[in-house]
């Protein structure tokens, strides 16, 4: 694994002040697999008191786009599906597991599963991503 260019991607999507309000965390990151999770709290919840499928797309989508960014370019969402399958709640985060489907030479998909504290797939669902000519190990790179 590269852990330079897993470095670089954990401390890129660090300084989203979106994904810091979202409290999205990266818990592992590799070139086939990214783990990551929100927490369950009032603030993400919709009015019947379930996670707001807003949140739960935020969360798949940056977990799912980390992961692409590990082809070591910056990549931008072309498209995102998520199949809400069971209400999340009654946990105390969201977990999301994203796996590399297909890592092409501009377009990487992503399949990503949630699930709660006790692993029950909630969601899931699969990412599709342009990858762009930024470098991200490049530190004259404009997307970092």
């Amino acid at each position: 694994m590269n852990q330079k260019l897993a470095d670089k991607v954990q401390d890129f999507i660090k300084k989203s002040e979106y994904i810091s309000m979202m409290k999205i965390e990266l818990l592992e990151i590799d070139e086939e697999h990214a783990k990551g999770r929100m927490p369950y709290e009032k603030l993400y919840l919709n009015p019947y008191g379930t996670m707001h499928g807003g949140s739960l797309y935020s969360l798949a989508d940056t977990v799912a786009g980390s992961l692409a960014n590990m082809s070591g370019y910056a990549v931008t969402t072309l498209e995102g599906n998520l199949h809400f399958l069971e209400p999340a709640w009654k946990t105390e985060y969201i977990y999301c597991d994203a796996r590399m489907r297909r890592s092409g030479s501009h377009i990487i998909t992503v399949d990503v599963d949630l699930k709660d504290d006790a692993g029950k797939v909630l969601d899931c669902g699969c990412y599709t991503f342009f990858r762009t000519d930024i470098n991200l190990m490049d530190d004259q790179s404009r997307a970092l």
